[in-house]
């Protein structure tokens, strides 16, 4: 079950608490955000009103962030990569640059900071190897606060999703 929050509907974090009825809606709006009130009623048991406003405030309180398009591969071939960074731990305004850069490069998926030897994995996507060791050789292999990095590329994707898993 969902947290209940304080009085002011908060759960203690400052976050507003979610009820029943916030976490459906972002359970099918994960799946479809282009559903429409209407249709999300017939999943919620809300009026197409009561959804609409709540959406809106969900994503004027950064509730959701962001309403994206996945694409197919029908758009072509791409390779992606999954790579694990070893950092220098003596060079932490290096460290920011760095992670700014990856962060800034639209090749980059997404930056997970990880405990164990390494402490970074990147998933990376390009259109082929020779993309992929451009990107290498710019971004990681000759910046000092890289110690090493090893890629392991995606043979085939069985699931990917970037829904997250709601009570």
């Amino acid at each position: 079950m969902p947290k209940t929050g304080n009085a002011q509907g908060e759960n203690g974090d400052g976050m507003r608490a979610l009820d029943r009825h916030d976490r459906e809606l972002l359970y099918w709006l994960q799946r479809d955000a282009l559903r429409t009130a209407d249709d999300l009623a017939r999943d919620v048991a809300l009026s197409p009103s009561a959804i609409t406003r709540r959406v809106r405030r969900m994503r004027e309180d950064g509730t959701i962030v962001a309403d994206v398009s996945i694409v197919s591969d029908a758009i072509g071939p791409f390779l992606s990569a999954l790579v694990d960074i070893q950092l220098d731990r003596h060079a932490l305004p290096h460290i920011d640059a760095l992670l700014r850069r990856l962060h800034a490069d639209p090749q980059v998926q997404a930056i997970f900071e990880i405990t164990g030897v390494f402490d970074l994995t990147l998933m990376v996507v390009v259109a082929d190897m020779a993309a992929y060791n451009r990107f290498a050789d710019a971004m990681l292999a000759n910046d000092p606060v890289v110690r090493r990095y090893e890629t392991r590329f995606v043979k085939k994707r069985r699931k990917w999703s970037a829904a997250r898993p709601l009570d």
